[in-house]
């Protein structure tokens, strides 16, 4: 079976002990501080892959010592294969436990025709490890001419980079317009296996010649529609007996300012209320609190009384004992020792304690008295409070109700009439915009243009819809009516807005779901897949701006990551975003953490980087 994860990164110094970070199957959360080298863990698998090749040179830093990287790959076709480079170097040594890789170094770019003995590129490798023989050539732009697939331009549906991920731009479409029609055409060919050739091209024209006569009856369709619905609504205006409806209208939109005008003053009231409401509630407890405290100190002072109860007591009863004058040992005569009286002094003590005692008792009266007023203050406060959402849930918002339905009823006739006029007007027009664009003697001679997007499925987009719509859900995201994969912008939409009227932190959550999306879709029906997704800080930007995240989302996304696990999947994260009452170990979780404390843990990823 084809497919492959990542089993081990290494960072590789002669000065130093190798870095190494080992990874499972299943699911992976390297987790840390900021500066701790989570992102640097990444950057070696993307500089190994030969990813981003002409910006990423180097993913240390100078001072830190190292100066290569390795990769290895478990796959179950050709056991460990292992990936070797070194900083400065373009090439790449392959190392396989199967004979079906040849072993040896590979270079990342493919090497120009002049060059005489070229190395095989690493894609070649990439591409065998994805199922795939040789290097596919698929169309690169509108005019069906080939380019070469290749693993760079397909690693970004598997990494998911920490620079991306905040963005409000389709996580998967590359920005710049030459890369697009060779990624979509890339990702037709992992889903599909199709290369497009010249018979495809032939078959879109008569597709498009198809479509074309189905939009010309359609729009006929829809002129006769709207020619019915005109004489319905002619009927519907009549029966008003000439009635103005826009002066009506007028007069129910003023009706229902004022209501609503109402509504608000009764709410705002309603507020002040609560304020009151809580501040008596406080005082209250205020009360409570110091009447326990002085009964504590009553205790207190019981005490104190009968200590002095018991040491005056005890001082008169011995007073009546015999004294004993001689040994009954040795018979020896015995002079009995002056003891020191403390009656007087436990009276004097008694006297202050019992006169503390009565001011307590005084206290405690004036506490109750004022708790007794707060609390009847606090029971007439909620009960015109209570009056209030009466006057408000009874009678001012059902008065509002009914006027809506009333103002809705009017706009109704008003927009069916002008909705008519439009449609007809739009109806001519595209009446004309057919008639010019019919097909002409010499159509079977004119270029067809490569459009990639039109070639995937319904079944494609409403998969994935279906399926971002439930990991929302499970997510329990925040006022979710809906969401959906828009074909055309290549992105998410939830509850019908775009990723952008978002910030940074639902970019990154929302790319995150479409990410996850892909990857179930890519596991069940791809025809080729890696079957790994790495995601760099999924909940990045919620920091920023004093975006918060609630709580209920955070761990239902991250809940989803263990129990929704299709291949391998790691998450890097700092710290602080990964809930704390999740047992991800106990879960089968294999999970890194980067303390950054010298004495506990282990600081970073790089030995001796601080």
């Amino acid at each position: 079976m084809a497919g492959f994860y990542i089993k081990r990164i290494i960072a590789r110094s002669d000065l130093k002990e190798d870095a190494i970070v080992d990874f499972t199957s299943g699911l992976n959360i390297i987790q840390g501080r900021s500066d701790t080298g989570k992102s640097c863990v990444l950057k070696c698998m993307e500089f190994v892959f030969g990813g981003n090749y002409d910006k990423l040179k180097n993913p240390f830093k100078e001072s830190s010592g190292y100066d290569s990287a390795s990769v290895i790959i478990g796959t179950e076709q050709y056991g460990d294969v292992i990936l070797s480079r070194k900083v400065g170097s373009g090439q790449v040594e392959v190392v396989a436990d199967s004979e079906e890789i040849e072993n040896g170094i590979y270079v990342i770019k493919k090497p120009g025709k002049n060059v005489k003995k070229p190395k095989p590129v690493l894609n070649l490798v990439m591409m065998k490890l994805l199922g795939i023989d040789g290097e596919p050539e698929v169309p690169g732009n509108m005019r069906f001419e080939k380019k070469r697939m290749t693993w760079e331009n397909l690693l970004r549906l598997y990494y998911i980079k920490e620079e991306r991920i905040d963005k409000p731009d389709p996580l998967f479409e590359p920005v710049a317009t030459y890369e697009k029609t060779l990624f979509l055409s890339s990702l037709l060919f992992l889903l599909t296996g199709r290369d497009f050739s010249e018979h495809d091209a032939q078959t879109k024209k008569e597709i498009k010649k198809a479509r074309k006569e189905a939009v010309h009856d359609y729009v006929n369709q829809k002129i006769r529609e709207a020619n019915q619905r005109q004489k319905e609504l002619a009927v519907q205006i009549e029966n008003l007996d000439d009635a103005n409806i826009e002066e009506q209208l007028r007069e129910m939109v003023e009706s229902l300012q004022k209501t609503e005008s109402s509504i608000s003053a009764a709410i705002e009231t309603s507020q002040k209320l609560l304020a009151d409401i809580m501040e008596q509630e406080a005082k209250v407890t205020e009360c409570e609190v110091l009447l326990s405290r002085y009964g504590h100190l009553r205790s207190q002072y019981k005490a104190d009384i009968q200590r002095l109860t018991f040491i005056v007591d005890g001082e008169q009863n011995m007073s009546t004992a015999p004294k004993v004058s001689t040994c009954p040992f040795c018979d020896g005569k015995i002079t009995p020792r002056a003891k020191k009286s403390y009656i007087e002094a436990s009276r004097g003590e008694l006297s202050r304690i019992v006169s503390q005692m009565d001011g307590l008792v005084a206290s405690e009266k004036d506490v109750q008295v004022e708790k007794a007023a707060v609390e009847e203050k606090l029971r007439e406060l909620k009960e015109q409070r209570a009056d209030i959402e009466k006057l408000i849930q009874q009678e001012l918002k059902p008065q509002a109700s009914e006027i809506e339905k009333t103002i809705e009823t009017y706009r109704g006739y008003i927009q069916l009439s002008n909705e008519v006029d439009l449609i007809v007007q739009y109806a001519k027009g595209w009446e004309q915009d057919l008639t010019r664009y019919d097909i002409a003697e010499n159509e079977e001679e004119k270029a067809i243009e490569y459009h990639p997007k039109e070639y995937f499925d319904t079944e494609f987009q409403t998969t994935v819809s279906e399926d971002m719509d439930s990991i929302l859900r499970e997510c329990q995201y925040l006022n979710l009516t809906g969401a959906r994969f828009n074909l055309s912008s290549f992105d998410i939409e939830v509850n019908g807005e775009t990723k952008a009227s978002h910030g940074k932190g639902y970019h990154s959550y929302l790319n995150t779901v479409v990410a996850l999306a892909f990857r179930n879709y890519f596991h069940d029906h791809a025809k080729y897949n890696a079957d790994f997704l790495i995601i760099d800080t999924p909940l990045h930007g919620f920091d920023e701006n004093d975006t918060e995240l609630p709580d209920s989302m955070k761990d239902g996304l991250f809940k989803y990551f263990v129990h929704h696990l299709t291949g391998q999947l790691i998450i890097v994260e700092n710290t602080d975003h990964v809930p704390s009452n999740i047992d991800f170990e106990a879960l089968g979780a294999n999970v890194i953490t980067f303390t950054k404390k010298l004495n506990e843990g282990r600081y970073g990823f790089l030995h001796d980087v601080y």
